[in-house]
């Protein structure tokens, strides 16, 4: 992918000559430097690390999984060197209690603990808190990686207010619009099969109701762009639930609405939190009773691990876990090799995490490995002592040039804007326009979905993988493959971002259940 350098840092140099009156006067210069900004110093070799998130709810554990299975790769193969002296990453807990205390209240009180002996902070979860308390952060000057909160605006706050929030950057998961988009994609595969399957035409009109969880990321901006991308895709949205994300009876409520009323082609259900336990119980009970034939396309987090289907993951067809033949939007599959560091790292959390699959949260793994490439690049040492600027930091993080082969492929993030738009050169820089036919447009590439410190979108950037669970009759149990991006004979899948027809070793086929067409064929 051909780059441009978008970044040009340049000093500043200011010479005043000041003229002294009187016996033996003469001129003096006086040198002003450019003001270094703040400066992280690591006392000890140690840089710590704090990983905030709710212990004890899955996507805090599994952020804490994520670094300390990278930070003990990390410090056991030598550590970080900075100028020849070699330092050690330390893990910080941060209990920010955010899935269930939405205040942000808990959070802060437990980022104000922390604050002072942190050097960098990853984590985050739930939008409504992380918004409250990561200002802690910022007021401190202290780098964030957001590693668990999709929502736009987080990253909003770098482009109304640069100089507070350019220490906030966004790991995992790209912005909900283009979470949005990548559903869409999988929701378009699904009822291509769907099709094929009944014997109906290509434009043959399906049904589906989206169930999304009344919060911020997905009610503000997500099920909007999945209600207004539905028609193109040939298929009707019959309803759309918000249901709440603590009480279940909501989810239960509605799926009881769905199949009393609607009975669609595709249920798409949008998730993050325990409720997406009893959407997938429910939904394959009203299944199994012929009341629905509906296929799961969707997110759905919990959906992502083993732990809730545990007991049931042996059971062969036409038994299994209550999530068989869902198909969900993810960031890592089983034998998907998206990058050379996809599989050594699944293989090694899955050893370490007694067989369990990582959570998206746990891409604090690759936050710690990217943190690295960037103080061996820009940290010096003073004194004897591990130092580092944080406008270095913040701008090479800013260069694509710098994107490093992550688990999830190559991530980088949008740089600062102006005008509310990327430049023709900001674009060229992330994408090969030319080479599938593209030219810039400055309408396509505004904020949002494009906005600063937000991950870049894109084939060959962030875009996650769609999983389904299907049965290994070699291993006897329910595995978790990847289903897409896939190859798709004479399809046009070029839009501004590259050619999406293509595929990742390792992906399967996607799966129609058996149940789909008994149900919808008869």
């Amino acid at each position: 992918m051909k780059k441009i350098l978008f970044l040009i840092i340049a000093g500043l140099l200011i010479l005043a000559l000041v003229a002294l009156p009187g016996c033996g006067g003469g001129e003096q210069e006086e040198e002003e430097e450019e003001e270094p900004g703040v400066i992280y110093t690591f006392e000890d070799g140690e840089i710590v690390l704090g990983i905030a998130g709710e212990v004890g709810h899955a996507t805090g554990d599994m952020a804490k999984l994520g670094a300390t299975l990278a930070v003990n790769g990390i410090n056991g193969a030598g550590g970080i060197d900075i100028d020849g002296v070699t330092h050690n990453f330390v893990l910080q807990v941060v209990d920010t209690k955010e899935a269930q205390d939405e205040t942000g209240e808990s959070g802060t009180t437990a980022m104000e603990a922390a604050v002072d002996d942190v050097d960098f902070f990853m984590g985050g979860f739930r939008t409504e808190a992380l918004e409250v308390y990561r200002d802690v952060a910022m007021d401190a000057e202290k780098i964030f990686f957001d590693c668990g909160a999709a929502t736009e605006h987080l990253s909003q706050s770098c482009v109304t207010d640069y100089d507070t929030y350019k220490y906030w950057f966004k790991t995992t998961p790209y912005n909900e619009y283009f979470l949005a988009s990548s559903v869409l994609r999988l929701v378009d595969m699904t009822a291509i099969k769907i099709r094929e399957a009944l014997g109906l035409a290509a434009d043959a009109n399906l049904d589906a109701c989206i169930i999304a969880e009344d919060l911020e990321w997905s009610r503000d901006e997500l099920v909007p762009k999945l209600e207004a991308g539905l028609p193109d895709l040939d298929i009707t949205n019959l309803k759309t639930y918000l249901v709440s994300s603590l009480d279940s009876a909501a989810t239960i409520g509605a799926l009881a609405d769905v199949a009393a009323n609607y009975d669609p082609h595709i249920i798409i259900p949008i998730y993050s939190g325990t409720m997406g336990v009893y959407y997938s119980g429910t939904l394959l009970s009203y299944i199994g009773a012929g009341a629905l034939g509906s296929m799961s396309v969707g997110i759905n987090v919990y959906e992502q691990f083993k732990a809730p289907w545990a007991a049931k993951i042996a059971a062969a067809p036409p038994d299994g876990p209550y999530c068989m033949f869902h198909v969900l939007l993810d960031t890592w599959a089983d034998g998907v090799a998206q990058s050379s560091t996809t599989l050594p790292f699944l293989t090694a959390f899955m050893t370490y995490a007694s067989g369990e699959y990582p959570l998206y949260t746990a891409a604090t793994y690759d936050a710690c490995f990217m943190l690295q490439a960037c103080l061996e690049d820009v940290g010096y040492v003073e004194d004897g002592v591990g130092k580092a600027k944080a406008n270095d930091i913040i701008a090479w993080l800013e260069d694509p040039d710098n994107a490093i082969p992550t688990t999830t492929g190559q991530n980088s993030v949008y740089p600062p804007i102006t005008g509310g738009k990327l430049t023709e050169a900001q674009v060229k820089s992330f994408y090969d326009i030319a080479s599938y036919g593209y030219t810039y447009n400055a309408a396509d590439w505004a904020t949002p979905p494009h906005t600063t410190h937000d991950l870049a979108y894109g084939p060959e950037w962030a875009h996650g993988v769609g999983c389904q669970w299907q049965w290994d009759s070699a291993a006897g149990q329910w595995k978790k493959f990847g289903i897409w991006p896939a190859e798709v004979a004479g399809a046009d899948l070029v839009d501004q971002y590259g050619d999406w027809n293509f595929e990742f070793p390792g992906t399967k086929d996607l799966i129609l259940p058996t149940w789909v067409v008994g149900h919808f064929g008869s």
